[in-house]
């Protein structure tokens, strides 16, 4: 594919966008992580960007199922410096969803749920949780390191009961599914009303992407912000004030019938055409001060996890570990997310 094309050039996809209905899409790169050749492409109707064939959905789940943690985290099970890393962010996500429902609304759900740092911050917050994780040895870990309920496979072969949960996080997962908008209106149906989505992904107009990290395989759709909020609309859900950052959103689910209109937004594939392509973008990645304070975080970051895990010595001692700190600190936070539920 990648051989015939030329960033720039201009086709007609095979379906219309799900977002604006446009079948318009414009070549954007053609090379993705590792320098392993990738056509990506991006809609002239509304900025949405995507691979270019979609991978099949048998393709990607043999991909998540074996390959996909080992090829982007080097591991076929979570390493402890990453459990550390992400416990903090984990006990803030929950404490912040937990305070949007009422006392009697204890369901959790976590779609994508990894190495299992939020749905145990969610049980020890008083909520029952059930979790999905198509890699087998991340949903063995969670099952065997910290005795999580996580079922090993996708979210559409799961055993998940209709309209029974209160809160579904959805933490970096929709950029990976070749439907995101049928993925989301599925999810939708396994909420009860007035349900609480907080769906996360990466925000692909954002600077702090290095431009030849920005593409890969295991990404099949990129979001920016207006893109991200028209799929969610469109799957029956209203954005919550909650949200917070460009492509991270807190929804509720609104009962309504899911609306098929369009939604074009050339205003936002323009700005991301301008972004994506720009000149001397890695150069600005590397030097700028965007990209410096980046490095310098890094080196302090990656050594302290890498020890903070190794002394602590298990998954659940670090978890733990970190839920007492955190709530040492923000103790009110956690509190009132506990009343709350």
């Amino acid at each position: 594919m990648s051989d015939t094309m030329k960033t720039g050039q201009k086709l007609e996809a095979g379906c219309d966008c799900a977002i604006c209905g446009t079948r318009e899409r414009q070549v954007v790169s053609l090379v993705g992580r590792g320098f392993q050749k990738l056509t990506t492409v991006i809609c002239t109707g509304c900025g949405l960007v995507h691979s270019h064939p979609i991978p099949s959905p048998e393709e990607l789940q043999r991909f998540y199922a074996d390959d996909y943690r080992k090829a982007y985290k080097g591991t076929h099970k979570p390493k402890l410096k990453h459990v550390y890393r992400y416990a903090p962010g984990a006990y803030l996500r929950v404490a912040q969803l937990a305070a949007l429902v009422g006392p009697e609304r204890r369901r959790f759900l976590d779609i994508g749920s990894g190495s299992g740092e939020i749905l145990y911050m969610a049980r020890k917050a008083g909520f029952e949780v059930a979790g999905v994780e198509p890699n087998t040895g991340y949903a063995d870990y969670s099952r065997e390191e910290l005795g999580l309920p996580v079922q090993n496979c996708t979210f559409e072969q799961a055993d998940l009961p209709k309209e029974h949960f209160d809160i579904l996080n959805l933490s970096h997962v929709l950029e990976h599914l070749p439907d995101p908008l049928a993925s989301l209106r599925f999810l939708n149906t396994l909420l009860r009303p007035d349900g609480i989505l907080c769906v996360a992904v990466p925000d692909i107009g954002h600077a702090s992407h290095a431009p030849w990290t920005r593409f890969h395989y295991a990404h099949v759709y990129n979001f920016s912000h207006e893109t991200l909020k028209a799929m969610v609309l469109k799957a029956g859900f209203e954005i919550l004030p909650e949200s917070s950052g460009s492509t991270t959103l807190i929804a509720r689910k609104t009962g309504a019938a899911f609306c098929d209109m369009p939604r074009p937004i050339p205003a936002n594939y323009e700005m991301l055409w301008k972004t994506l392509t720009a000149e001397h973008a890695g150069v600005a990645h590397v030097t700028g001060k965007r990209g410096i304070t980046r490095f310098l975080g890094k080196l302090y970051r990656y050594p302290r996890d890498h020890l903070m895990g190794r002394l602590m010595g298990s998954p659940r001692r670090i978890l733990d570990k970190v839920h007492a700190r955190m709530c040492d600190t923000y103790g009110a936070l956690m509190t009132c997310a506990i009343v709350a539920v």
